[in-house]
């Protein structure tokens, strides 16, 4: 499961992993910090927090949160928090938005090539330019990541044919993506552990890869 946290002048979630509410206050931060909340896509472990963060809101930490995403994002937030908690009105804690609305910041998205509908969202703010993935297969980021500060990709599988079947990336095709995208750093995310001949056989392709561990926070 995968979210990623954006401190700058805005405060940014992306994807909101079903352990989001306790990763944020793991690493310092109180769920009602966040002002945005963008989902790639509406498999579980990339949405399945967002009714316990809504739950939070309401019940212990007040705050309101804009989150927009692919098609089916309000329909699956209505069925699932109606469901657990026996609620639907929400609309003074959560506010579902669709991505053609205006933001305070840039913001811009394509599609990935998932098992499912996903959007790859490319954020500037601050002066920094983050593209995050979410889950997709290898995609061109040539134009849309192009010298981005940070890549954030996922690297799901190691073996090519296996990320095909699944729709998902190995981390050799995301460090080839990095360095056509000439991006500054890439950061790869959503994998298992990689042994040190793969470790360097990445670095090989690109040498500014970071691996981050749980709870692990990159400073610019």
């Amino acid at each position: 499961s995968i979210s990623i946290f954006l401190d700058g002048t805005y405060k940014i979630l992306l994807d909101c992993s079903p352990h989001a509410v306790y990763s944020l206050r793991k690493c310092g931060y109180s769920p009602n910090q966040i002002q945005y909340a963008f989902i790639t896509h509406l498999h579980g472990d990339h949405v399945g927090g967002l009714p316990f963060l809504l739950l939070n809101l309401i019940h212990k930490e007040k705050g309101k949160i804009i989150v927009s995403g692919p098609p089916g994002l309000s329909n699956l937030v209505n069925s699932v928090y109606s469901e657990l908690f026996g609620q639907t009105n929400y609309t003074d804690y959560l506010d579902i938005r669709p991505l053609n609305k205006n933001f305070p910041f840039q913001i811009d998205y394509m599609q990935g090539n998932h098992s499912i509908l996903d959007f790859i969202y490319k954020i500037e703010m601050d002066g920094i330019k983050i593209v995050y993935t979410g889950d997709t297969r290898k995609v061109d980021l040539s134009k849309f990541a192009f010298q981005a500060d940070y890549l954030f990709h996922e690297a799901a599988e190691v073996d090519e044919k296996n990320a095909e079947k699944s729709g998902h990336t190995t981390p050799l095709q995301a460090a080839k993506i990095a360095k056509e995208a000439q991006v500054k750093n890439l950061v790869l995310i959503h994998r298992p552990e990689f042994d040190t001949d793969l470790i360097n056989n990445i670095k090989n392709i690109f040498p500014n890869t970071i691996f981050p561990n749980d709870f692990d926070i990159i400073e610019q």
